[in-house]
């Protein structure tokens, strides 16, 4: 049981934040345009294309596959994944490395028993990045497949897996790996940002001028997306420096192995963020990438923030907008 809650077990976001043309009119899906796949495009096979899946909505889909004579599966022997999609969906696709919101069976491929689940309901979805290197068993069968599917997969033995697993994912949300759109220039009086090629994550060339005394930012990506408003529920990738000295060491990041993007609600004040973080992404569009300077006044103030952020500190933030919680 501990593998398969560690196979959905959501990233936990830090708490140092915490007191071009479209190709269809749906903002939703714009934002995705362009995309390019990071993991292996699912393939089929004959031996899922028998996995019979009935589902009503909000109830936990009925799941049923033949056996052979001594009662176990010819899913328990396949030799590579195989994926089939139920019912399809309409959102974008899934192009890897992203965060998923999940509502999920896990099967013993042998025998037919439930293993884990979810309740299919909307009170106990999962949360999971499937990426191209921890997880690209997951990323492969998932690529391809739209947000909204209803999709069965089979992955093969493994030393760890004796019998083969057998898994069926509602995916209910698809998020971005990064920010993507059109590129933006960069005003004066803030730092250069370069980000790497294959997963868009930002690094900060630091600058050779003061930091500016009022609050600051900039749009460097403009993505395609609905504007964020307060009160939403945002996820985000975001890279936090203080400007000083030590200015090219991130002293928070949700790009850390292991982390994943972070989901907060756009709001201040008690249990809230802080302010300049909400006003460097109220308003701006799913996709777009931004950056903030924001004086102690917007940022932790006199008090700092334990032992990263000292008192009075000017922070700059890049933030990946990847989607809203709806």
């Amino acid at each position: 049981m501990s593998k398969i809650k560690s196979i959905i077990a959501l990233s936990v976001a830090s708490v140092l934040l915490l007191a071009g043309c479209a190709s269809n009119s749906n903002p939703a899906t714009n934002a995705y345009d362009g995309l390019s796949p990071t993991c292996e495009r699912f393939k089929g096979g004959p031996q899922i294309d028998e996995v019979k899946v009935t589902a009503a909505e909000g109830t936990v889909p009925t799941v049923v596959f033949p056996t052979k004579a001594d009662g176990t599966s010819e899913l328990a022997s396949i030799k590579t994944s195989q994926t089939k999609v139920v019912k399809e969906g309409s959102g974008p696709e899934f192009t890897g490395n992203q965060l998923v919101t999940i509502e999920y069976l896990v099967i013993n491929s042998s025998t037919g028993a439930v293993l884990a689940g979810s309740k299919f309901d909307g009170t106990d979805a999962a949360s999971q990045v499937f990426d191209s290197t921890s997880t690209k068993i997951f990323c492969d069968d998932l690529t391809g497949v739209r947000e909204g599917s209803l999709v069965a997969f089979a992955n093969p033995k493994s030393p760890q897996d004796t019998n083969g697993t057998l898994y069926v994912l509602l995916l209910k949300k698809v998020f971005l790996p990064h920010a993507n759109g059109e590129v933006q220039g960069l005003p004066s009086g803030l730092p250069s940002v370069i980000r790497t090629p294959k997963t868009g994550q930002p690094a900060l060339v630091r600058p050779n001028f003061s930091a500016p005394k009022d609050l600051q930012k900039a749009v460097l990506i403009k993505g395609r997306g609905d504007a964020v408003k307060a009160g939403d529920s945002v996820t985000v990738h975001y890279v936090g420096w203080v400007w000083g000295s030590e200015f090219g060491t991130a002293f928070d990041s949700s790009w850390d192995s292991g982390r994943g993007p972070a989901t907060f609600t756009l709001k201040t004040g008690n249990g809230g963020l802080i302010k300049g973080f909400v006003e460097g992404i109220e308003g701006e569009t799913v996709g777009s990438q931004v950056i903030v300077s924001m004086p102690p006044a917007d940022g932790y103030g006199p008090e700092g923030n334990g032992s990263t952020i000292p008192a009075n500190a000017t922070l700059v933030f890049v933030i990946d907008i990847l989607g809203i919680n709806k």
